[in-house]
């Protein structure tokens, strides 16, 4: 015979653990975006593989930016040497950049960042703590063969980096520096191949530096 039954506790139910429950071990951390750096002098060509990159996203997933002192070919627009070109969101400073990306926003391209300065790097990294994937190009010497600081700390920060080589146009090898071809008139630096061409260290000659401003 069976003994007597005996009183069993209630068994406590126990509610699902919701996924998006921050306490939840279960719950995937939030995923953070990436940093891609596109580096080289000019016509190396840098933006051409920016715009190719940015097309593997939906329209509506992307955004570009370009500085307001980058007037070339177009003002509303990232545009190659060739042509090629996309819709971009020109801004005076790098503090305004993550104020304009929305939510849904998959990649962020920033065109041209030492036109930026160092201030890039915490606009960068607003964007990326919020899962946007970054992609930046930039020079990394100025037109006296002198290294961008943002590029430098740039290129130990990015998860990805591609350095573009074009050939130099004197004597065809790998080319590293841009060569100013014009006088530099009232400090402005921006221009295409009317101003420039890409060298290699031997063949690139700096140009003389700009006279000091004149006492008020």
């Amino acid at each position: 015979m069976f003994g007597p039954l005996q009183d069993q506790p209630p068994q406590r139910k126990t509610e699902p653990a919701r996924v998006d429950d921050p306490t939840c071990p279960s719950a995937a951390p939030a995923r953070r975006g990436t940093t891609t750096l596109i580096a080289g002098c000019m016509f190396a060509g840098k933006t051409s593989e920016l715009l190719d990159r940015l097309r593997c996203y939906p329209s509506n997933r992307r955004i570009a930016f370009k500085h307001v002192i980058d007037n070339r070919y177009r003002t509303d627009a990232i545009v190659s040497h060739d042509g090629d070109h996309l819709p971009a969101v020109t801004v005076t400073d790098a503090g305004q950049i993550p104020g304009k990306v929305v939510d849904g926003i998959e990649i962020a391209a920033i065109e041209e960042a030492h036109f930026f300065g160092t201030p890039l790097l915490n606009a960068i990294e607003a964007l990326t703590a919020r899962g946007v994937n970054v992609l930046v190009t930039g020079l990394e010497l100025d037109t006296w063969g002198r290294p961008f600081p943002v590029m430098q700390r740039l290129a130990e920060r990015a998860d990805e980096r591609t350095v573009k080589r074009p050939v130099c146009a004197r004597c065809g090898a790998p080319a590293d520096h841009s060569q100013r071809l014009t006088p530099i008139v009232d400090g402005r630096l921006v221009g295409g191949s009317e101003s420039y061409e890409p060298r290699c260290a031997n063949c690139w000659h700096p140009p003389p530096e700009p006279a000091p401003a004149e006492p008020q």
